[in-house]
C-alpha cells in the first residue's frame, strides 16, 4: 500500500466515513501532554492513531473499560551488548514488558569489531517487535592510547550515515577531544548535524566549562548525571537528563528529588548497561516508571518520562503519545499506580498479553565469523602476573563500589612478597590483559570493594575496549581464570584455584551469546551461585562493577591493559 493510499484510508477512519481496523472502547486513556487521565474511544488505521473520541465502528472492536492505555515507553540510551544477548533476543525479553523503542549504541562491539560489527547490530535489529535505533559510535577507542579491537574515523561515520540504516551519533566519551577542538572529533560531530541526526552526550565529571563545550558543539542529552545538582546543571545548559537505572549504576533516588513540574520535560529514563538476569527479574524502563512512582513521582508524570519526553529528547514526533497521528504502539495497563502491564501493541496488532510474547520473530541473523574469534591473547605465564613495587610498602588502589561505575583513588599499604605485591581479600589484584591483536600487554593494579573471599571472577566483558579483566585473591586463581576465558573464547567465569565454578560463554565478540535468553539467564545464576561459594554475599552483580573497573573516561581511577589511568588528570600512573 503507497503512503498516499494508506493516508487517504486514515483520513476517511479519522472522519467516521469508513471503520477503523482497530477501535478500543471505553479506554481510560493517559495523557502525557498534561498528564492527567481521560475517558474514550481510540481509533486506529494502517498501525496510526486516526482518532480519539466517539468511534463506533470498527473492523475489529476490544473493550478496555476498567484498563489505562499508555504510551509504549521508550530506553533513551542502552547497550544491547551488556544485556548479553543478540538483538533478537533482547526484543523477546523487552517487549513483554512494554519497552517499544530502544535507543542503542553499539560501540561495544564496535569496540571489537569495527564497522562490520555495527552492521551486524544493525541488522540484527531489523524487522522485529522492538524498534530499535541504532547511534553511530562515535568514540572507538574511548581514548586515543586504548587497545581495543577495531577504530571508527569519521570517515566510517560518514559512510555509515550515508547507507542510511542510523539514527544519530552515538555518546561522546571521549571529552578532551571535544574540549580540544580536536579536528576528527569535530567532523564526527559536524556529519552528524548535517545530516539532522541527534547526537549523545557522555558528560561524567565534567566541569561547568566543559559542560559548555559540550552544548556549543550540539550534544542534546547526557546520562552520567548522578546527583541532583549535577542534573540541574545540565537542564539548565539546555541537556535534557537522562536518569540511568542500570545493574551496576543507579541513579533515579539521588536525581529524582530535583525533578518538579516545572522541569519535569527535560528528564527522561535510560538503563544504559543492564544484565540479562536483572532485565528479566526487575525490568528495564517499565522498571524505572515503578521506582520514580515508589518514589513519589505522580504515575502519570513517570510515565510521561518513560514516553514523549525521551520521543522529544530523539525527534521522534510520530510516537510517545495516545494522540491522532502518532503510532498506535501503546500499552494497556492493568493498574496505574503499580505500572502493571496487561498487553502490549505495536502499530495495531497485539504483540504480547499477561508477559508473553505472542507473535513469533524471523530467524536470527548470521552473526559474521571474526565475531565468533574475538579472543586472541600472546601466551602468558604466571610471572607477567606481579606487580613489582617501588615504594615497597605502599601503593595506589582503586576504590571500586557495587553501586557506582564512578571509582575513588586511594593510597594504602600493602603486603609486599619478593618485592611484588601479595593480594588478600581486602586488597584483590586487578589484571587486564589485551586479547584483540596478541600485543602481550598486560596492566596489573590493585583494587578494593568488591568483597570476594577467596578465587577469582573474569570477564570478556571490560567496558570500552573489551580486554580481559579479571580479579582474585590469588595468583593461582588468577591465572587459570585468565587461561580458562581464553580457552572458551570469551565470556565470564568464577573460578577457585585450577577449578571452575561457573562459566558463561560469550561468543559473539567475547560480549553476546549464540543462545536464547533463557539458557544465559540459567548460566547467570550459576555464575551467582558459584560466587557464594568464594564468599560473595552482595546483591549486586560484580561482573559488571569490575568491567567498568577498565573505562578510562569514568572519574577517578582505572586500569587499562597499558597500566593505572588517572582520570581525573589524564595520565598514567606509576608505581
Amino acid at each position: 500500500m503507497s503512503e498516499s493510499t494508506s493516508l487517504k484510508n486514515q483520513l476517511r477512519a479519522a472522519s467516521g466515513e469508513q471503520a477503523c481496523d482497530l477501535l478500543l472502547e471505553n479506554a481510560t486513556i493517559v495523557d502525557v501532554y498534561t498528564c492527567t487521565t481521560f475517558q474514550g474511544n481510540i481509533a486506529i488505521t494502517d498501525g496510526m492513531i486516526v482518532g480519539i473520541g466517539a468511534y463506533t465502528n470498527g473492523k475489529q472492536v476490544v473493550d478496555v473499560k476498567g484498563k489505562w492505555i499508555c504510551p509504549g515507553l521508550l530506553d533513551g540510551h542502552v547497550h544491547i551488548e551488556s544485556g548479553m544477548v543478540r538483538p533478537e533476543e533482547l526484543a523477546k525479553v523487552l517487549i513483554p514488558r512494554g519497552i517499544t523503542t530502544i535507543i542503542a549504541d553499539p560501540h561495544e562491539i564496535a569496540n571489537v569489531g569495527g564497522t562490520d560489527a555495527v552492521r551486524y547490530m544493525i541488522e540484527a535489529s531489523k524487522n522485529i517487535p522492538l524498534d530499535i535505533k541504532m547511534m553511530i559510535p562515535s568514540s572507538v577507542p574511548a581514548a586515543w592510547f586504548e587497545e581495543n579491537g577495531a577504530t571508527l574515523s569519521s570517515h566510517d561515520v560518514d559512510v555509515l550515515l550515508q547507507e542510511g540504516n542510523v539514527y544519530g551519533l552515538g555518546e561522546v566519551m571521549d571529552y578532551p577531544a571535544v574540549c580540544s577542538g580536536d579536528d576528527e572529533m569535530l567532523r564526527k560531530i559536524s556529519l552528524a548535524k548535517t545530516a539532522g541526526c541527534p547526537i549523545d552526550g557522555h558528560g561524567s565529571g565534567l566541569g561547568e566549562k566543559a559542560l559548555n563545550a559540550y552544548r556549543v558543539v550540539g550534544i542534546e542529552n547526557d546520562h552520567e548525571a548522578i546527583t541532583g545538582e549535577e542534573a540541574l546543571e545540565r537542564v539548565r545548559k539546555g541537556f535534557y537528563v537522562l536518569m540511568r537505572e542500570g545493574t551496576a549504576t543507579r541513579d533515579m533516588e539521588a536525581i529524582l528529588p530535583a525533578v518538579t513540574p516545572f522541569n519535569s520535560r527535560r528528564f527522561a529514563f535510560a538503563t544504559d548497561d543492564k544484565h540479562l538476569d536483572d532485565l528479566i527479574e526487575e525490568g528495564s524502563i517499565d522498571f524505572s516508571v515503578r521506582k520514580a512512582i515508589e518514589l513519589g513521582l505522580n504515575p502519570l508524570q513517570a510515565i510521561q518520562l518513560g514516553s514523549l519526553n525521551t520521543a522529544e529528547c530523539f525527534q521522534l514526533q510520530d510516537r510517545g503519545a495516545i494522540a491522532p497521528g502518532k503510532k498506535a504502539t501503546f500499552l494497556v495497563l492493568n493498574d496505574l499506580n503499580t505500572f502493571e502491564v496487561n498487553s502490549v501493541y505495536v502499530e495495531g496488532e497485539k504483540v504480547a498479553e499477561n508477559g508473553n510474547l505472542l507473535t513469533s520473530l524471523r530467524p536470527n541473523i548470521e552473526v559474521p565469523s571474526q565475531l565468533l574469534n574475538s579472543v586472541r591473547v600472546k601466551p602468558f605465564t604466571k610471572q607477567d602476573l606481579q606487580l613489582p613495587l617501588k615504594n615497597s610498602n605502599e601503593a595506589t588502589i582503586i576504590e571500586a563500589s557495587l553501586t557506582s561505575i564512578v571509582t575513588k583513588k586511594v593510597v594504602e599499604k600493602v603486603e609486599i612478597e619478593n618485592n611484588c605485591f601479595k593480594p588478600n581479600k581486602n586488597q584483590l589484584k586487578l589484571v587486564v590483559m589485551e586479547r584483540h591483536h596478541q600485543k602481550g600487554t598486560i596492566g596489573v593494579g590493585i583494587c578494593k570493594g568488591i568483597p570476594i573471599q577467596r578465587g577469582a571472577i573474569v570477564s570478556t566483558v571490560a567496558h570500552d575496549s573489551h580486554n580481559i579483566i579479571a580479579c582474585g585473591v590469588d595468583d593461582d586463581s588468577l591465572y587459570h581464570a585468565l587461561n580458562h576465558i581464553v580457552d572458551i573464547g570469551g565470556g565470564m567465569a568464577v573460578v577457585d584455584g585450577d577449578r571452575v565454578l561457573a562459566t558463561l560463554p560469550l561468543a559473539i565478540g567475547g560480549l553476546m551469546s549464540t543462545q536464547p535468553a533463557s539458557q544465559v539467564k540459567w548460566a547467570l545464576n550459576q555464575l551467582q551461585g558459584a560466587l557464594t561459594e568464594i564468599g560473595y554475599q552482595e546483591k549486586v552483580d560484580p561482573f559488571l562493577t569490575l568491567a567498568f573497573l577498565a573505562l578510562p573516561v569514568i572519574p577517578s581511577i582505572k586500569l587499562t591493559s597499558k597500566g593505572l589511568f588517572d582520570v581525573e588528570a589524564f595520565t598514567f600512573i606509576d608505581q
